[in-house]
This record gives structure tokens, C-alpha cells and sequence, in this order.
């Protein structure tokens, strides 16, 4: 018999909410991940924030100072563990206990080895519930830059090139002004914008 699971509707409303919040710093959190942190009392949302940049406040140091008060007794939803270490800022994990947070629901535990867990367990040995995977899925793939460098230690490469539908990226002329659209070119842009290093090349030879 399968274990029913600790999460219900309101739950991944609230989480969806998170993930949306988490992505409005794409192209500003790195090496940080992205991160959003939403506070549910009463099944109304009284706190809400995100990671902006890094060396900055974290996500749920923002949800609870939006909360205040209304966080005791709360159900935090955050869309990936909280922190219980030491960095450029302090943990996140403590300020969930000093508010008096009742249940914490993560979409996905932090790879990072300074968090690993610890920050889950931290939570729970001091009797918060903490319910672990709600929207996992989703909640890897915003950060898929930040899991591929903590877990590999290699960067997160994108290859773009600008083609025609016969793979070719020039005419026969060697014109190759606007091979694409405006929209692929807006697509481009928001690319320059969310990676840190942009690597151009031209007049590579080809072998053969």
C-alpha cells in the first residue's frame, strides 16, 4: 500500500507561486541559486520574496519580513532547502525557527555539500514538519546551471548558432546578415543576459 502524500493543492499553488517568484532574478543569482520563498497563514499568503543577487538577503529572509508577526505559525514554502550554514549571510534555517515557522515545504533538497540536508534536519530536530519534493521537477530545472556546477564542478555550456534549415550559417555568397528572426534574436538577448560568459568566435576554418 502506497503512502499518501503530505501534500495537497493549496500546497502546489503556493509552491507554483514560489518558482515564479524564484525566477524573476534569472542572469542576477549566480553562483548562488535561484530561490523563492512564499509564507501561507490560514491559507492566505502573508509574506512572499526571492533571492535578488548574491551576497544579498536570501529568499526567505525576505518572505519573513514581509510576514512579520503572521509568520508565527506559518507554513513556509521554499523552492529549495534552506540554508543552515554560514555564508555572506547567515542561515536561513534559524530565522525559519526564530519566527516560530510550524511546517516548511521544499521542492528539492540543496546539493551544495555545505547544505546537504542539514539544513532539513536542523529544522526538524527543533519539531518543525518539513515535507520534502513538492514540485521537484520544476524546481530542478529553473536551477539546472546551479546543479550542474555543484554536483560536477563544470560549467553549464549553451551552444547557439544562427543556421538556415539546410544547416548552413552563411549564403553561398558568405552573407550571412539575419540567417534568423526578430523573435530568435530577442531569444538571443535574454540568453546574453542570463549566462555569465558569452564566448564569440568568427572566421573558424573548417577541416576538409
Amino acid at each position: 500500500m502506497q503512502a499518501s502524500s503530505p501534500f495537497n493543492l493549496n500546497d502546489e499553488k503556493f509552491m507554483t507561486r514560489a518558482l515564479d517568484l524564484a525566477i524573476k532574478a534569472i542572469g542576477r543569482t549566480s553562483p548562488n541559486p535561484l530561490v523563492g520563498c512564499v509564507i501561507v497563514k490560514d491559507e492566505q499568503i502573508v509574506g512572499e520574496g526571492y533571492h535578488l543577487q548574491a551576497g544579498t538577503p536570501h529568499a526567505e529572509v525576505h518572505a519573513l519580513a514581509a510576514a512579520g508577526k503572521q509568520a508565527c505559525d506559518a507554513t513556509a514554502y521554499v523552492t529549495l532547502e534552506p540554508c543552515s550554514h554560514y555564508g555572506r549571510t547567515p542561515p536561513c534555517a534559524e530565522a525559519l525557527i526564530r519566527a516560530g515557522i510550524k511546517r516548511v515545504v521544499v521542492a528539492m533538497k540543496d546539493p551544495n555539500p555545505l547544505v546537504s540536508g542539514r539544513g532539513i534536519d536542523h529544522l526538524r530536530e527543533v519539531g518543525i514538519q518539513v515535507d520534502v519534493g513538492l514540485m521537484f521537477d520544476e524546481a530542478s530545472l529553473i536551477n539546472e546551471v546551479f546543479l550542474k556546477v555543484i554536483t560536477t564542478g563544470l560549467p553549464f555550456v549553451v551552444y547557439k548558432t544562427a543556421m538556415t534549415l539546410d544547416g548552413k550559417i552563411a549564403t553561398e555568397t558568405g552573407d550571412s546578415r539575419w540567417v534568423t528572426t526578430e523573435v530568435s534574436r530577442q531569444y538571443v538577448h535574454q540568453l546574453r543576459d542570463r549566462y555569465d560568459v558569452i564566448l564569440a568566435g568568427k572566421n573558424r576554418s573548417h577541416p576538409g
